[in-house]
């Protein structure tokens, strides 16, 4: 077998550290997503046992309400924001393309708006 050119040395090695860029930026967005769906989970919490004692969520600051959702975190939520997750990933990745973009380009927007008037 003939030894590689460096050429083809540089191109596979290369490859390989695109691959492993890849994969640990792949790992920090898996970290994140996990790190937001909680603290939605535990501020949801907050604001759904605010309201059920009857009082008004506008009452109480950003930061009170944070430091309550983070006293909520725990690993039960952990576990519920795993499983939403998945469970959202698993319908995205069932369809097999990607979800249409919900808003309309600027020309679009504007062309309705001139029709209407």
């Amino acid at each position: 077998m003939a030894t590689q050119s460096y050429r083809e040395r540089m191109k596979a090695q290369r490859a390989e550290a695109r691959a492993k860029r890849q994969a640990e930026q792949a790992e920090w967005h898996r970290r994140a997503e996990l790190r937001c769906e909680i603290r939605k989970l535990a501020m949801d919490a907050v604001k759904a046992g605010i309201r059920a004692r009857g009082d008004k969520v506008q009452l109480y600051s950003h930061a009170q309400l944070m430091a309550q959702a983070n006293a909520m975190i725990g690993p039960w939520l952990v576990a519920q924001a795993k499983a939403q997750i998945a469970e959202r990933n698993s319908q995205v990745m069932s369809k097999g393309e990607k979800p249409a973009v919900q808003g309309l380009p600027l020309n679009e927007c504007h062309a309705h708006k001139g029709a209407g008037e």
